[in-house]
């Protein structure tokens, strides 16, 4: 299989889907395709969220970079989807994501002091981060921090990882199932970044919160 889409072509497709799942959810709430088209947007994500940790050259500065979008962000998706400005039952899904990479992190420098019969205990921040997506009521919670360790650890087993998304999906519902779709693009993948640099970069990250105002504010002035 000819490997043609790049990190940055991931994140178009994941964008889109995102796109196409928050629109459906606020403006258009019957139409039921709409949230399985969206579904594919998260596994995507999770992907690019090891994949970067395997590729960034300060992963201090990546987390930051996704715990600063996840505090920007909960304003606009508190707005959207409970219509107040905070709203402490949920959390968008930058929490989840930074999570996930903060559970990856820990799960390495765990590992790296530990004789490998003890490989097992570098597991506990995972389960950690599982547990406070859990509290936190982040999107996604602990099956999200589950999709993001998959695509890690088996990231050399990449149809060993596929059954196990496919697995989790299915578990999280039927309509999350649709996500098993996003295995496709991600099969695709050529492990090049894409073109674009540092600008593409902060518009990816700036598109979730800005496009989930844009949507409230059609939500707003058209209901």
């Amino acid at each position: 299989m000819k490997k043609i889409l790049s990190g940055n072509s991931l994140k178009v497709l994941a964008v889109a889907s995102m796109t196409v799942d928050h629109v459906g959810a606020v403006l258009f709430p019957s139409q039921i395709w709409m949230r399985c088209v969206g579904r594919l947007a998260f596994v995507i994500y999770a992907f690019l969220i090891a994949e970067g940790y395997f590729h960034t050259h300060n992963v201090k500065k990546y987390m930051g970079r996704l715990g600063f979008l996840a505090i920007v962000s909960e304003i606009p998706f508190d707005l959207v989807f409970h219509h107040t400005f905070v709203y402490w039952g949920s959390q968008n899904v930058f929490f989840t994501l930074f999570l996930g990479l903060v559970g990856l992190y820990l799960m390495d420098r765990i590992k790296m002091r530990l004789q490998p019969q003890f490989w097992f205990c570098a597991l506990i921040p995972v389960a950690a981060m599982c547990l406070a997506a859990g509290l936190l009521q982040c999107d996604y919670r602990y099956y999200g921090i589950l999709v993001i360790t998959l695509f890690y650890m088996a990231r050399d087993y990449r149809w060993a990882a596929f059954g196990g998304i496919a697995v989790i999906q299915v578990w999280m519902g039927w309509i999350q199932s649709f996500g098993i779709a996003a295995l496709i693009p991600i099969a695709l993948y050529n492990g090049k970044k894409g073109n674009g640099g540092k600008l593409l970069q902060w518009i990816f990250y700036f598109y979730y919160p800005v496009h989930l105002l844009i949507i409230y504010g059609i939500w707003r002035y058209a209901g």
